[in-house]
């Protein structure tokens, strides 16, 4: 017997009139439960009027009809054979790619006509993240392959990867290959384990590697590595303590950022969630994660990075979580960046906050914060549906 419908998939937000006083101004129109038990990635048809999300723990995606966005209707569930971990709908809207986290992992090929698997593509590892470039013909999944005992340091094997789907022609035509990710980064260099993976309109993968502190740019025409640096860390006044007391009086020093999601902005830099991940360091009284996010240049240089004035605006509308002080505070996770009435919003996730943050990135070297929308518990997943003005998230808690 299936639970109770609890967890939501959907927060749906939409630009109202052309009246509104800036392009930020989101308004909360629908929620929708999920007939499962979480909702943690989603993607939505190129037409914006489908929504497809994973539920790992029923082993199984959803399919989501916003044809009327104010009230969102299920019209469908398909059991995969494992995890869903992500999923990503193909530009043309034909398929859904969805990684499949399995004792035989793979990547599933879905029909969005049939909401059938047409294809089950053999993956060599543990998925994590799969994106579909711009152009539509390939796609890239992070292998991530993360240590199975948290309580144990890295490095631990097997080395993850990123696998390059080739989608061209009939989908019995798609082809793989992988790109090994090992030996790049200074902390963990046999044990790269990516997380994120995002692709520009020049097919560069820019992958995150979020317990190395580390982000490497791929080529996904031949599969070449054409630069990689660190993110580093991050030092400004924070929130250290739970005790009941919200105050930014203390300082974060040399926090590593350790990103977790990443996404290309429109003027060709890249932005990350800096959530951090390896708490194995906390015994040693060492803080990880920068607590906001960051924006670089192509080239890994700091451009932008707001510090505590993220967490102080979730605190003045009481979304700030002070029982995580002394852990990674909001811990930022997801971003998208969209285009709205004309203008670069930049989206940014807070895990343990509860909430998205809205920015302007009409000069990517310093984002205006526009407005904060309260989501459900721990929002994982941020899709941009621009040609219908409106913005989801997928909740998970």
């Amino acid at each position: 017997m299936r639970k109770l419908q609890m967890t939501i998939v959907t927060l749906l937000f939409a630009v109202p009139m052309m009246s509104a006083p800036v392009p930020g101004s989101f308004e909360l129109i629908a929620t929708y439960h999920v007939s499962g038990e979480v909702a943690e990635i989603a993607a939505a048809t190129p037409d914006g009027k489908t929504v497809v999300y994973t539920d790992s723990e029923e082993e199984e995606i959803g399919f989501v009809s916003l044809v009327n966005p104010a009230v969102p209707v299920e019209i469908g569930t398909l059991e995969v054979d494992g995890e869903p971990t992500s999923v990503a709908i193909t530009g043309d809207g034909r398929f859904a790619l969805v990684a499949v986290n399995a004792e035989n992992s793979y990547l599933a090929v879905v029909s969005m006509k049939s909401r059938q698997v047409v294809r089950e593509i053999p993956l060599f590892g543990q998925p994590d993240s799969v994106a579909i470039s711009p152009d539509g013909r390939f796609a890239a999944v992070a292998i991530e392959n993360e240590r199975q005992d948290e309580d144990e340091p890295m490095p631990q094997a097997p080395a993850g990867f990123l696998t390059i789907v080739n989608l061209v022609g009939p989908v019995s035509a798609w082809s793989t290959r992988d790109v090994s990710l090992s030996g790049i980064a200074d902390r963990f260099p046999t044990d790269p384990e990516p997380e994120f993976v995002t692709i520009n309109q020049r097919n560069i993968a820019a992958v995150t590697l979020q317990e190395n502190n580390h982000v490497v740019l791929v080529n996904l025409v031949d599969g070449t590595i054409v630069d990689d640096w660190s993110v580093g860390s991050t030092s400004h006044l924070a929130d250290l303590q739970d005790n009941g007391i919200i105050s930014f009086t203390d300082m974060l020093v040399n926090a590593r950022r350790e990103p977790d999601a990443i996404a290309w902005t429109r003027g060709g830099n890249l932005v990350t969630a800096n959530e951090g991940d390896y708490d194995l360091d906390l015994a040693d009284g060492e803080f990880v994660g920068g607590r906001d996010f960051t924006i670089f240049s192509a080239e890994g240089d700091v451009l932008f990075e707001p510090g505590s004035s993220l967490e102080e605006a979730a605190a003045a509308l009481g979304l700030y979580p002070d029982n995580r002080s002394d852990a990674k505070g909001v811990e930022p996770e997801g971003v998208a960046v969209g285009k709205y009435r004309g203008s670069d919003l930049l989206f940014v996730g807070a895990e343990r906050g509860n909430f998205v943050a809205v920015y302007s990135l009409r000069d990517e070297t310093r984002p205006e914060l526009l407005q904060i929308l309260p989501t459900g518990r721990r929002p994982e997943g941020l899709v941009t549906i621009e040609n219908r003005g409106l913005f989801l998230t997928s909740n998970e808690g």
